[in-house]
């Protein structure tokens, strides 16, 4: 993949990871091809948290780039105000100190044409550059509270004592071509003392030769970083504010989620980071970057549904499966499906899920996604849709699953071994430095399937139903047809401290929920969607006074596939 397309489409976080994964091999301090002239130029990024009154105030930028070589009115970086929802810094050209050679160097911005998934923002520079150029500022944290709307883990926040966030929400996507050799380190001088600064990639001071767009697309943690017994520099598991839970016991549960997918998907051996942080509103999630993941833990302890070890497998499972195709939307399907498939398969496999677990959790999965208002949308108004209706978001998980499960199945039943040997060959092909696109997906598939691969493929896209074969999990489950009532909040899910985007005719607005109202108590989610006739009991702030409702958050009844159990485990187990 090209640097300068991932710097076209950097609003893709699918993008942004095929840049990262596709990075020449790190190199380490001190070695001896250290030369500018023995390899590719150098980028130096200075990180420096600023404390006032014993607290942080804001991180410090410095990022030194080695004879860009601009023209006048060339872009020297982009970065969005927007991005999947989450605002950033969304600084202006005027926030930024730019100069080379010759001193200053003036600097504008341009608000590009907003798309599905961000709002860019280019930055050109007034004159041709001389030398090395050197860019200075500094970002304040974003300030949220219990009204904030969730979203992918991309902002800056204070947690604790320090700061935590992605790189996308305070450094820009440098307009430089090819690999970098990037130098980050951290000016602690000022900070207090048991100051810690770790990246995606490691701790203190880390040279690797990478993209450039690793920087923006990777996490960052500066403070008293806690760091559970087991870290290293291969793993490592870090928070800055309290959790109230088992961290050691998660960290390890990690750690063997990481270790036995990486064995899988043939990366064994390389470094991998987890960040920890805590939401003031009741709602969790988690985000995968490079070499990394953050997750998000509620402030009424929540992380998202189906617990804290499925989200941990699904974001771990998202370093490997992608297609290299440009539309996000188009191919997100097979990276969330695959990310959902695999948590779960290979969870079992692991002996984190049991069979009946594993059938169960595929049974949720499934409700979730046939009972969504917008199954039957196309992929491309899917992902429209993304980043304004929370409903919208989880399509591409249902439905790559869904399709995935389906695809393993017609491919067992012509003979083949199933979708493993698919999945890893589009790795295969990508290491070697081939792409593989929503093409390449149908031609691995025809000789085995024949005009069926392109036909239920392009089925799939367009929002056509997907029907799962009978044995699609033989030998020990079954399909059969359930009808069910799916969870349906009757508001924006993404928001749960303040009801937006009221659903015209739901339970929620019947019993007299309005646009606006802050919420103060809601039943939790989790017990909702375990139970069908739970009813929802949430009390509200409007106008001043203090209102209480009830409702049953439940939509229409659909039909869904289940897995149902066929009889007693063959002595061979059930071959998942």
């Amino acid at each position: 993949m090209k640097i300068e397309h991932c710097i076209r489409t950097m609003s893709a976080l699918l993008f942004a990871a095929l840049c990262l994964f596709a990075a020449p091999a790190a190199i380490a301090a001190g070695d001896p091809a250290e030369s500018a002239e023995a390899g590719p130029p150098r980028l130096e990024v200075t990180l420096a948290p600023r404390y006032a009154d014993g607290a942080v105030q804001a991180l410090q930028v410095s990022l030194a780039l080695q004879a860009p070589s601009l023209e006048s009115g060339a872009v020297l970086f982009t970065m969005p105000t927007l991005i999947v929802s989450t605002p950033t810094a969304a600084l202006p050209a005027s926030a930024f100190q730019v100069s080379d050679a010759d001193g200053a160097i003036a600097l504008e911005h341009t608000d590009m044409p907003p798309t599905p998934t961000s709002n860019d923002r280019e930055y050109r520079i007034g004159r041709a550059t001389r030398g090395d150029v050197l860019i200075r500022y500094e970002v304040p944290p974003r300030a949220v509270d219990a009204t904030t709307r969730n979203g992918p883990l991309f902002d800056l926040r204070r947690q604790g004592d320090g700061l935590m966030g992605a790189g996308v929400y305070f450094l820009p996507v440098l307009a430089v071509q090819g690999p970098q050799r990037v130098v980050l380190d951290w000016d602690l001088s000022t900070a207090p003392d048991g100051t810690r600064g770790i990246w995606s990639l490691g701790e203190g001071r880390q040279e690797t030769v990478t993209a450039a767009q690793t920087l923006p697309f990777s996490y960052y943690a500066v403070g008293t970083v806690q760091s559970s017994r087991d870290s290293d520099e291969t793993f490592g598991f870090h928070w800055l504010s309290a959790l109230d839970f088992d961290v050691e016991e998660v960290a390890d549960e990690t750690r063997r989620i990481y270790l036995g997918m990486a064995r899988f998907f043939g990366e064994e051996g390389e470094p991998y980071r987890v960040f920890v942080r805590t939401n003031p509103y009741p709602a969790g999630g988690g985000t995968a970057l490079a070499r990394s993941f953050m997750f998000g833990i509620g402030s009424d302890g929540s992380s998202v549904q189906g617990g804290l070890t499925q989200l941990l497998a699904h974001e771990i499972a998202h370093n490997w499966p992608r297609l290299d195709h440009p539309e996000h939307a188009e191919s997100s399907w097979y990276s969330e499906g695959a990310a959902e498939y695999y948590a779960l398969r290979l969870s079992r496999r692991m002996g984190l899920l049991d069979d009946d677990e594993y059938a169960q959790a595929l049974n949720e999965r499934l409700e979730t996604y046939f009972t969504n208002p917008h199954v039957g949308v196309s992929n491309a108004r899917a992902g429209e849709l993304y980043w304004t209706d929370g409903r919208a978001q989880r399509i591409p998980y249902g439905r790559g699953l869904v399709y995935l499960l389906q695809v393993d199945a017609q491919l067992r039943a012509a003979g083949h071994s199933g979708l493993d040997d698919v999945v890893l060959e589009i790795l295969a092909r990508q290491r070697a430095g081939d792409r593989v696109d929503l093409d390449g997906w149908v031609a691995l598939l025809e000789p085995a399937l024949g005009p069926a691969a392109r036909t239920g493929f392009e089925q799939m896209s367009e929002g056509h139903r997907i029907e799962l074969p009978v044995n699609a999990l033989a030998p020990c489950f079954q399909v059969e047809v359930a009808t069910v009532r799916g969870f349906e909040l009757g508001y924006d899910r993404m928001n749960l401290g303040k009801v937006t985007g009221l659903v015209a005719g739901s339970a929620a607005e019947a019993a007299g929920l309005e646009e606006g109202d802050t919420v103060l108590a809601f039943t939790p989610l989790d017990a909702l969607r375990e139970d069908p006739e739970r009813m929802m009991q949430i009390r509200v702030e409007r106008d001043g006074a203090e209102l209480a409702f009830e409702y049953l958050p439940r939509g229409e009844p659909v039909t869904t596939p289940h897995f149902v159990r066929t009889g007693e485990t063959p002595a061979g187990g059930c071959g998942f």
